[in-house]
């Protein structure tokens, strides 16, 4: 191999310490200012409860609903609110905010590590650090919630590999919120919007398997549904076999149409910082 062949073989990897730099830096940042960390881990866990009180009213005598079990459904609401909420990551765009706004931003894109991946190890490191707060709280999330195995070795594998393409399709759609800071001066009420719309189509506050019909055609058309029923609907075995292959081969998809949405987004950011720069 020569020289020239090393270098382009090197080159994607070349950026990676100082994503690395960036992934530490939120994790530290997460760790100093744990507080508010705590508090929305502490909204999360309330609505855990409040959803357990809610279905199990619902259900009332009857042991199964549309052959799903409540333990089932308990166990579904309490995962999905959980990873749900590690995985949305909103912050990134209080943080491009906060360049744009204040004219920083174009440090960010002068580095050669490039813009958006940047973003994304923000969004990992964000990510992360939930994770961490999250697993540190499950003793409590299993008290106030149901918390139960997967419903086979098979329905673990799925999960986790679901789990990994659900954390992508979640990271481009944060990323994507996150970009609209160039386009407005305001971006809380638009993240809080998102964050409402997303968990409902998602299945974090009703499984998929209980909207009417053509709500769950909506909801299946969206990416929202990959980020959370599809991982957790394979742990609970609801989706399993070729069902969930497919489930996933979609997320998939989803994952490499919203990487060229990101970067049709940012594109047009760009072009806007050239123009607003004269």
């Amino acid at each position: 191999m020569n020289a020239g062949q090393a270098t382009r073989s090197d080159g994607p990897l070349r950026n990676l310490p100082a994503y690395l730099q960036i992934v530490r830096g939120r994790l530290r940042i997460a760790m100093t200012y744990r507080q508010n960390a705590l508090f929305m881990l502490a909204v999360v866990i309330l609505q855990i409860f409040i959803l357990r009180k809610v279905w199990t009213a619902l259900y009332g005598e009857a042991g199964v609903v549309n052959g799903v079990a409540l333990t089932d459904v308990l166990v579904y609401l309490t995962i999905a609110n959980l990873q749900s909420w590690a995985m949305q990551d909103l912050a990134v765009g209080s943080y491009l905010y906060s360049l744009v706004r204040e004219g920083r931003i174009a440090f960010d894109i002068l580095r050669p590590a490039g813009f958006v991946p940047q973003m994304l190890a923000h969004l990992v490191g964000g990510t992360l650090s939930m994770v961490l707060f999250a697993t540190a709280a499950l003793p409590l999330v299993a008290l106030v919630g149901t918390l139960g195995p997967p419903a086979s070795p098979a329905a673990f594998g799925y999960w986790l590999l679901s789990l990994f393409f659900a954390f992508g399709v979640s990271m481009l759609l944060n990323l994507i919120v996150g970009l609209g800071a160039f386009w407005t001066t305001e971006i809380g009420a638009f993240s809080m919007l998102f964050t409402l719309v997303s968990q409902f189509l998602a299945g974090a506050l009703i499984p998929l398997y209980f909207f009417p019909g053509w709500l769950r055609t909506v909801a299946e058309l969206l990416p929202f549904q990959a980020t959370t029923f599809t991982p957790v609907a394979m742990y609970g075995g609801q989706l399993a076999g070729s069902e969930a292959v497919q489930a996933i081969g979609i997320q998939f998809l989803w994952i490499v149409l919203l990487a060229g949405a990101v970067r049709l987004v940012w594109s047009r950011a760009l072009h806007r910082i050239v123009v607003q720069g004269g």
